[in-house]
């Protein structure tokens, strides 16, 4: 118990708001870059019932998790994986995930500097702006989980009224006659890709890391499942007004739908051309999501070696950020092979790790120690 506290003095603490916040802010990022358009390329004008469908599918998924953290309170998913696997075999599936978190946050940086490449600074070497964007991400996990969790707190309100004010100067462009057909290209394919799409949502695991810094698993399960619906109406509604907006046609060939939103806003010579609120809640989200996979890689693995302090370890960690971000060779490779795993098949392995873990723990009846007298 002395142990565990001394972990989470290290960590920083925080609440229930600033694990909303840090949380919905991995998962809502992704609105801004191409998710818009590959969903609707596949689903056609039911995107939004789609991402409906692997909201509820996260859910149930986070059910079992929390039923795995319920079982071994004051532990995170780390120490369980030790708990219930060994610890040689624990530590190296922490591993995985410190080096899935690191491949995530490359890959969502790659990502975002292609997409500034194209829209706004078309003639800046992509390496230079890695480079900027890696050194903000380093200093902002300088100073850890808790002031990454601050910082969340602070920006998160902003990004979402601006991503949601967005969509509403936008309402004089929607034709609710572009809905049709309802079921896109079919009820099948909807639910079928509604359910592989629900990895659009896994980075909902990384509470499971962070427990320790929360105050118990009552903060774990309100900061989960809130953070889950606030991504899945935000995805939801952003699907949908990009339907009625440009079709379906339309929709699947926009690099990143809210920023062609955003384009399209119109009210007279004095208001229109929005971006600017656009590039402030991207710029802030994309930065803040990045900061939050790289620092978390870096404290898995202090864990996993048991290093005291992750400080030390920044600077060659970005320098392994840094080269991961330049292996793709463009933005059709960054999309096709890296954000197409992460965002369609990578919970295969983030839910079902856990899932099954739970039940290697219920059929051994692993659980946590005993404290004050009952059993956790």
């Amino acid at each position: 118990m002395k142990k565990m506290t001394t972990i989470r003095n290290r960590e920083g603490a925080f609440g229930t708001y600033e694990a909303i916040c840090i949380t919905s802010t991995l998962m809502i990022t992704k609105i801004f870059y191409t998710s818009i358009s590959v969903i609707i390329d596949i689903e056609g004008t039911s995107g939004w019932i789609g991402t409906i469908v692997s909201c509820l599918t996260t859910l149930v998924m986070f059910s079992l998790i929390y039923m795995l953290m319920k079982r071994f309170p004051n532990k995170d998913i780390t120490q369980i994986f030790e708990a219930v696997l060994g610890r040689f075999s624990g530590k190296v599936l922490s591993l995985v995930f410190s080096a899935y978190l690191l491949f995530y946050a490359a890959s969502s940086l790659r990502e975002f500097v292609e997409m500034i490449k194209a829209y706004n600074l078309p003639y800046s070497p992509p390496s230079l702006l890695i480079f900027a964007f890696i050194a903000v991400c380093a200093i902002v996990a300088y100073y850890g989980l808790e002031g990454i969790a601050r910082i969340s707190g602070i920006f998160f309100i902003p990004v979402i009224v601006a991503l949601f004010v967005i969509l509403l100067l936008a309402s004089p462009n929607y034709n609710i006659n572009y809905m049709k057909p309802y079921l896109g290209y079919g009820l099948k394919e909807t639910v079928v890709t509604g359910l592989l799409r629900c990895s659009a949502y896994d980075e909902v695991l990384i509470l499971a890391f962070m427990i320790n810094s929360m105050h118990g698993l009552k903060t774990f399960k309100r900061a989960g499942y809130a953070s889950i619906i606030i991504t899945g109406i935000t995805f939801s509604s952003n699907l949908l007004c990009n339907v009625l907006a440009f079709t379906y046609t339309g929709g699947r060939e926009n690099l990143s739908g809210l920023f062609e939103l955003s384009r399209a806003i119109y009210f007279n010579r004095f208001v229109q051309r929005l971006e600017s609120i656009f590039l402030f809640a991207w710029v802030i989200s994309s930065l803040v999501s990045v900061s939050i996979a790289f620092y978390l890689s870096i404290n898995i693995y202090t864990k996993a070696f048991r290093i005291p302090g992750h400080r030390p370890l920044i600077f060659p960690f970005s320098f392994l950020l840094f080269m991961v971000a330049l292996v793709p060779k463009n933005m059709s490779e960054v999309v096709q092979l890296n954000i197409h795993f992460i965002r369609q098949y990578s919970c295969f392995f983030i839910y079902l790790v856990p899932v099954l873990i739970l039940f290697i723990a219920v059929i051994f009846r692993k659980r946590g120690d005993i404290v004050h007298g009952k059993k956790n």
